[in-house]
């Protein structure tokens, strides 16, 4: 069976690939950067069995080209992969061999398809997917220079049986790292077979995250601030936020909220959202939100992506909690008592729901990376008294750092409306001295000397 793959998103077409090639190792596959790149491929091979195409791309759409492909192939089975309502496309109209997957996809959808598609051809051989028998999967330089963060060991082969390992897991890959192998011609290394999933799980969280946000940016917003303004306008007025920060962290709530409705699992958190009787979480949720849009920016850490994950992170960091739980979280937290919560079942729920909740979006491909991460460390301290895991300073994540620091302050002002914030914060120097959090410090004590 042969396949062509047409999307101007190089990352997109990499996961298309690998996914594919893993499941069906027999398909022989081709792939465009554009539909007039696919046009030329589709001229050179007119016994293609399937195209899956994208519909906005530079030089040639996946409308026009469908329509160039129907011109001597009527029966080609053609899979419109795009956020792109088909509806809006007349020459889509009343064709039997015309499919849509909606993007963000997934791997059942496009699975599913092919083998849907196989069952009419003449040999069923691909129907199972029986993967190739090998102990180590090529993956190509590019992939592991945007993946940045490798959680599996790397491999290079020397032979066609022969491999040899040249980097451990948890690495950073740079551009210095591809260009070292480049000059000894390797365009690929490779990760070992049972390692892969994990590293696909990665992967497949950039780039279908990516495909989630640019749709839900491109839908109608939320204005879930102006629903209720009461929630922010005392925070606003302690911590005197611009109108430019309100206003892009507000977009980014929204779009994160778009993007939750997709997955089941989190149909819950737009009624805490709605419930008036949740207030003091309702307004932890976005005054965190903001707060944590402005030190970002301030850091000028990636600020837009950065700022997408900590979105998700505040808003669903106490997903699993209710009201009277979040208030429970509230007094301990001031009385510094964590030992007392492991005593009975919902202090148990309270103690580990960094976890829970992390765990929850960890393996959801349409959450950015991090994110797990970020609210797995939310309560942990930098002098090591904080919990479930009682990390210190050195083994807390520098977005997690940004997290910690930003809720002890919207803590203090939920607790006591009256303290002096920054004189607070003066006073936590020490304890915020060890890095990550020492580097953060400043750009917190500069966002407290602007308030009103």
């Amino acid at each position: 069976m042969k396949i062509l793959l047409v999307d101007d998103e190089p990352d997109v077409l990499d996961l298309l690939q690998l996914l594919i090639s893993l499941e069906f190792p027999d398909i022989q596959i081709f792939t465009a950067l554009d539909g007039l790149g696919g046009l030329n491929i589709f001229n050179k091979n007119l016994d293609l069995d399937l195209i899956f195409c994208d519909y906005n791309m530079p030089k040639m759409n996946g409308g026009s080209f469908f329509s160039e492909v129907r011109k001597t192939h009527k029966d080609l089975d053609f899979v419109l992969v795009s956020s792109e309502d088909p509806k809006k496309h007349k020459q889509f109209e009343n064709d039997n061999h015309f499919h849509h997957i909606d993007k963000p996809f997934s791997d059942k959808a496009i699975f599913n398809k092919i083998r849907q598609i196989s069952s009419k051809k003449p040999s069923p051989a691909i129907l199972e997917g029986e993967p190739k028998q090998q102990n180590f999967i090529p993956v190509n330089l590019d992939i592991l220079l945007h993946l940045r963060k490798v959680n599996s060991s790397l491999y290079l082969k020397i032979s066609k049986d022969k491999f040899i390992k040249v980097s451990h897991n948890d690495i950073e890959f740079k551009l210095e790292d591809k260009e070292r192998f480049i000059k000894k011609n390797v365009d690929s290394l490779y990760v070992q077979k049972n390692e892969f999933n994990s590293f696909l799980n990665d992967f497949k969280k950039i780039v279908l995250s990516k495909m989630a946000w640019d749709k839900a940016q491109s839908q109608e917003k939320i204005d879930l601030l102006s629903n209720d303004l009461s929630l922010v306008q005392r925070a606003t007025s302690v911590f005197g936020w611009t109108p430019e920060i309100m206003k892009f962290a507000q977009e980014n709530i929204s779009a994160v909220i778009n993007i939750l409705k997709t997955e089941p699992t989190f149909n819950r958190l737009n009624e805490l959202l709605k419930n008036k009787k949740n207030f003091k979480l309702t307004s932890h949720l976005i005054i965190l939100s903001i707060m944590l849009t402005d030190v970002i920016k301030r850091l000028k850490w990636e600020s837009d992506k950065t700022i997408e994950k900590l979105t998700f992170a505040a808003l669903l960091h106490d997903f699993l909690l209710d009201e009277d739980l979040f208030a429970d979280k509230q007094t301990l937290l001031m009385a510094n008592d964590f030992s007392s919560l492991k005593i009975t079942p919902e202090g148990n729920r309270l103690y580990n729901h960094p976890l829970d909740a992390a765990n929850l979006v960890l393996d959801w491909p349409l959450c950015p990376p991090d994110v797990d991460v970020i609210i797995r460390q939310h309560h942990e301290k930098p002098d090591g008294q904080g919990f479930p895991m009682e990390l210190t300073a050195q083994k807390i994540a520098p977005l997690s750092a940004v997290f910690i620091m930003c809720e002890d302050l919207i803590y203090q002002n939920m607790i006591n409306p009256d303290i002096n914030l920054k004189s607070y914060f003066n006073g936590k120097k020490s304890f915020y001295g060890r890095e990550p959090f020492k580097n953060i410090y400043p750009k917190i004590q500069e966002m407290l000397e602007q308030m009103k």
